[in-house]
């Protein structure tokens, strides 16, 4: 008679959603945005590659400084890549 597997019920249940917020990188920090590295509770839409954030992922909420509800939830390798498109990304010396 063949085996039943059974996979763990814990396989099933959602990962734990990160701390709310932390500091966000310095390379990421423009002037005229308000960045955020967050943990999200939900999945949302990147705009720099068009793929979900999924939830509990780390990622970055760009808001620029005069208009709110243009806030967009980013990954942070396409808001690196969006910063290396716009010339405004500052490489940093290690460790800091």
């Amino acid at each position: 008679m063949p085996r039943k597997n059974r996979r763990n019920p814990e396989y099933f249940t959602a990962p734990e959603a990160p701390p709310a917020r932390a500091d966000a990188p310095l390379w990421a920090v423009v002037p005229g945005f308000d960045v955020r590295h967050v943990g999200g509770q939900k999945e949302y839409r990147c705009p720099g590659c068009d793929h979900v954030v999924r939830q509990g992922v780390w990622h970055l909420v760009v808001v620029p400084d005069d208009d709110a509800e243009a806030r967009r939830h980013w990954h942070t390798e396409c808001w690196k890549r969006e910063l290396k498109r716009l010339g405004r990304y500052r490489d940093l010396p290690p460790g800091m």
